[in-house]
């Protein structure tokens, strides 16, 4: 019997290692990130709400499919993370990049990152690899001004979210954890949700998540992300949109 109680032990001890290791904040962070994309990836995109709501999905363009993929990807990337921040780790959001205070030298560098990467930008948009992909609000092309902007704003919104989840949630929230390394573990699922876009795109995001999460890093602020990867997003947009 105290043989059969000692196993018992350790078989919960294995288990309650398993489930809650020493370092469970990052084991937290690393499987909602997992279970998150997975919940965009197959409910968030345009395809799933084609599929379930068609009748909307005729209407304003197709800006409806749109909106839906744009408000998921900001649940999944903020408020979902900020109540993890608030009520499990205890702790805030400002602990983990969501800050948007800019110094001099730090905006003047977000700057220069964009116009590093204009001319690949504007190249790019020549591409018929990436005027496939984009605009991604295709119905663009006849939309009225107010749901052209609509879908700009809530496209832009999106990158704030994505910004926080990549650059402040796993890069500033994994760093107590992997140092300097978390940088390169974000870039994981980072480059993985563009495996969906044009190859050259994939690559280049892998480069631009290790810069900006090395910028937000050093800044303890996700504002360089924010300004650099909406600015060439919505430029993207716009030369696609006069091609």
């Amino acid at each position: 019997m105290a043989h059969m109680n000692t196993n018992k032990n350790g078989v919960f001890q294995v288990l309650k290692e398993f489930l809650i290791p020493e370092k469970w904040q990052a084991a937290l962070i690393l499987v909602y990130t997992a279970v998150g994309l997975m919940i965009l990836e197959y409910y968030a995109n345009t395809e799933f709400f084609n599929r379930q709501f068609p009748a909307l999905a005729q209407e304003h363009f197709g800006l409806y499919s749109q909106l839906w993929w744009a408000f998921w990807t900001i649940v999944i990337y903020v408020p979902i993370p900020m109540l993890i921040i608030y009520f499990v780790f205890r702790e805030k959001p400002k602990d983990y990049g969501f800050f948007f205070r800019v110094k001099g030298k730090h905006l003047a560098l977000y700057i220069g990152m964009y116009l590093v990467v204009l001319p690949f930008v504007i190249y790019a948009s020549t591409r018929t690899d990436f005027q496939s992909v984009y605009p991604f609000y295709r119905g663009a092309y006849q939309a009225s001004m107010a749901e052209f902007l609509t879908w700009e704003i809530s496209y832009l919104l999106q990158f704030v979210a994505l910004e926080f989840f990549f650059r402040g949630f796993l890069v500033i929230g994994l760093e107590r954890y992997f140092g300097r390394l978390s940088v390169w573990v974000a870039v994981i699922p980072y480059g993985m949700i563009h495996f969906h876009k044009p190859v050259l795109e994939a690559a280049g995001a892998i480069i631009a998540g290790l810069v900006l999460g090395e910028v937000s890093r050093r800044t303890r602020s996700i504002l360089g992300g924010v300004i650099a990867h909406g600015g060439v997003a919505l430029t993207m947009d716009l030369l696609a949109l006069n091609r």
